[in-house]
């Protein structure tokens, strides 16, 4: 269950190669979480305006491939820049068809982790409390569209870890920076958006037609 909602400010967000810097919500909430250990920490920076993707477009139907080469839609290119030197210019192609109407392209980049937190010493043997937790990347895109000369559709990037200072700590906050937006850009145009939290980072994104 979603706690209380404790901020929602608003905030421009650079991106590359616009005249313009669109207005960006920043929203910030936690829960409790039924798969992994604690309590999660979500950071949402969005620019969706309800017009083009709906409140819970993430929530509609999972695309699923079968087999056929598509033809139509955009192959989409997103970099990503953080501060892991696991991660730090990987770079993800994902296609994302244009007839399946609103299905939803996912890509889940995470991995689990478990480590043990509240340690304590009792001579060679130590004890403390197991901790479960999704780290990386997990990415949707859905509803292409050709506007004009641009490539639209839905992006969501969302990034999960634990900083180091809350694996210290008896009981780890979870954080989810979330990158929420409405692509919009000419093909093989590089954009960069920047999003997050305790650990801020930066994702070039770019799109060309099949």
């Amino acid at each position: 269950m979603l706690k209380s909602l404790f901020s929602i400010t608003a905030l421009c967000l650079a991106i590359s190669g616009c005249a313009s810097k669109p207005e960006f919500q920043q929203i910030t909430y936690q829960y409790d979480s039924k798969e992994h250990s604690g309590t999660v920490a979500v950071t949402e920076t969005t620019n969706v305006p309800d017009e083009q993707c709906t409140d819970r477009w993430r929530d509609e139907r999972t695309y699923q491939p079968n087999g056929v080469q598509q033809i139509t839609g955009f192959r989409i290119e997103i970099q990503f820049l953080d501060h892991s030197p696991d991660t730090y210019g990987n770079l993800i192609k994902v296609e994302l068809p244009s007839n399946h109407g609103r299905d939803v392209l996912v890509r889940d980049f995470q991995k689990d982790k478990t480590l043990m937190v509240d340690v304590d010493k009792n001579g060679l043997v130590k004890q403390g409390d197991l901790f479960y937790f999704p780290e990386g990347y997990f990415v949707r895109a859905a509803q292409p569209q050709f506007n004009d000369e641009n490539l639209s559709f839905c992006l969501g990037v969302d990034r999960t870890y634990v900083p180091a200072a809350e694996l210290k700590t008896p009981n780890p906050l979870i954080h989810l920076d979330r990158l929420n937006v409405r692509f919009n850009g000419k093909p093989g145009v590089e954009k960069t958006f920047t999003f997050g939290s305790v650990q801020p980072i930066s994702v070039n994104v770019r799109a060309v037609p099949l």
